[in-house]
């Protein structure tokens, strides 16, 4: 098991919880604070992530405007990501290819 630097943290969490096999998604839990800007105006500010549900629970009772949103990640979010880039990527080459096109048969 590679669970060190080099190591996804993710891969490392789906032999651990897994059981030698991957996890379909792994919960994330999105620390929050809510915080007075300069106007006076309350927002709420991303303060950190977590893995650990007793940890997001934890900074949720250390302050009244502490609180937590947890989501479930897919782990192969990467590869859906890099898919929509590639799929991108060919749209915007079909219009510059379509635009000569045009130019061309001016």
């Amino acid at each position: 098991m590679r669970c060190g630097r080099r190591g996804s943290v993710i891969a490392c969490m789906g032999e651990v919880f897994g059981k030698g096999g991957l996890m379909d998604s792994v919960k994330v839990s999105v620390l929050t604070s809510l915080c007075i800007d300069a106007e006076g105006i309350v927002t709420s500010r991303n303060v950190g992530v977590t893995f650990d549900v007793s940890e997001a629970e934890t900074h949720k009772a250390n302050a009244v405007e502490n609180e937590f949103e947890t989501f479930f990640v897919p782990i192969d979010w990467r590869e859906d990501a890099a898919k929509s880039m590639l799929i991108a990527s060919m749209r915007d080459f079909r219009d510059i290819v379509e635009a000569m096109q045009y130019e061309a048969l001016r």
